[in-house]
């Protein structure tokens, strides 16, 4: 046995991961083989789709799938290069003009994905003798960010406006602050207090915000553009992030926010400058995506119809959800743990209804969760049949309140 394969079998993680995986329970990358539609294709066997993203429907939507095949067809699958030399296309020009135009900002910058773009706007402002004052709850790639930028980490309880107020105080007056937040939070499915958030990094000398809209862009607000328009604060928010790879059906992302700030992340970001460029189909894609969204405007709309008229299925048959303010729906488990979350997620699988379970490091240990993400293509029929399953399964694991 060599030192590496020596390292390799001491890794913490490892043996509890083969155990479970040898005894058939381990719950993720499951193989999937269709298009992520309202019924979906795992493993061979056809199920109702909760586990994506796809707010919108649109990752199959045709003009969506022939775009990235028109663009493939004459820019090649790939670029072969970083933006900064031979990556930057016609088609990023038009994403980001497009982008900035419906948010109302002055530009746009598109990287190879959410999470890179996510580590780019937090290293771009912030370095060290800053602060980054960050919700409990951001999303890895937001805490990735921080810690490479090397600036200072204060955590504040989870959308706790006064806890915020509190650690900022504490803080250096004359230290650059950056308040780092997600819109819609990925796992509970709530939203930060934006309108408040925005009100005190403005009273705070040396502060800014970056929301993250990767879970609220296409669902919230009158024409779908997240949390900070649902909160009225579009305009005032410093940095915003979206990613494509949910609402868009593509893979990528972007940061959205002042010509002077876009411009900056172009000189400085090394996530940026050294690294490929997006192939040119995905980014067809999320351009033929956002065109459909703005053509559509019924559609976050629609989608938000569908997650109050699946919340009234779920009330009838005595399952307690969340309290939901996007496309997230999260039943809270009476009884869990680590293993009769999965086990329940893989019993629902079974079933024919395909959803998330959320465990450690994803939630804390005294929370157990089912996540369901839906689409605006799921019709009631759909979501009726699900409910039944649902309301089966965690009746047979015990997990419905007792009458």
């Amino acid at each position: 046995m060599t030192y590496f394969s020596e390292r390799l079998d001491a890794f913490p993680r490892i043996e509890p991961y083969r155990l479970v995986r040898d005894a058939g329970y381990w719950p993720f990358y499951k193989t999937v083989e269709s298009a992520s539609k309202p019924r979906i294709t795992v493993e061979g066997r056809e199920v109702i789709n909760f586990g994506s993203n796809n707010y919108l429907s649109l990752s199959y939507h045709p003009k969506v799938v022939e775009a990235a095949i028109a663009a493939t067809r004459h820019f090649g699958a790939g670029v072969t290069g970083s933006r900064l030399l031979n990556g930057t296309l016609s088609l990023h020009r038009e994403l980001e003009a497009e982008l900035a135009d419906f948010y109302g900002r002055e530009a746009a910058l598109v990287f190879t994905t959410g999470y890179v773009a996510n580590v780019a706007a937090i290293a771009g402002f912030l370095g060290r003798g800053d602060h980054a004052v960050i919700d409990k709850e951001i999303h890895n790639s937001l805490l990735t960010g921080v810690k490479l930028c090397g600036a200072a980490m204060k955590r504040f309880r989870h959308n706790d406006v006064a806890h915020l107020e509190k650690a900022l105080g504490g803080l250096d007056a004359d230290a650059g602050k950056g308040i780092i937040v997600d819109g819609v939070y990925s796992m509970g499915g709530d939203t930060a207090p934006l309108d408040r958030l925005v009100s005190l990094a403005q009273s705070t000398p040396g502060t800014f915000l970056l929301d993250d809209e990767a879970h609220g862009f296409g669902v919230l607000g009158e024409r779908g553009l997240g949390a900070a328009e649902q909160y009225g604060v579009l305009d005032t928010v410093d940095l915003i992030t979206i990613t494509f790879s949910k609402t868009l059906g593509s893979c990528g992302g972007a940061v959205i926010a002042s010509k002077d700030a876009i411009e900056l992340l172009t000189l400085t970001s090394d996530t940026f400058i050294f690294t490929a460029s997006n192939t040119p189909g995905s980014v067809a894609a999320a351009l033929a995506a956002l065109q459909v969204m703005r053509a559509e405007p019924e559609r976050p709309r629609q989608l938000r119809a569908n997650v109050a008229s699946f919340l009234a299925m779920l009330a009838e048959r005595g399952i307690p959800t969340n309290p939901v303010e996007s496309a997230i729906v999260t039943i809270p488990l009476r009884l869990h743990d680590d293993l009769s979350t999965v086990l329940l997620a893989l019993d629902l699988l079974d079933k024919g209804v395909f959803v998330n379970p959320v465990i450690p490091p994803a939630s804390s240990r005294d929370i157990g969760l089912i996540r369901l993400s839906l689409m605006v293509d799921h019709d009631l029929l759909l979501l009726e049949e699900a409910a039944d399953v649902l309301a089966k399964v965690l009746a047979e694991h015990e997990q419905l309140p007792a009458e």
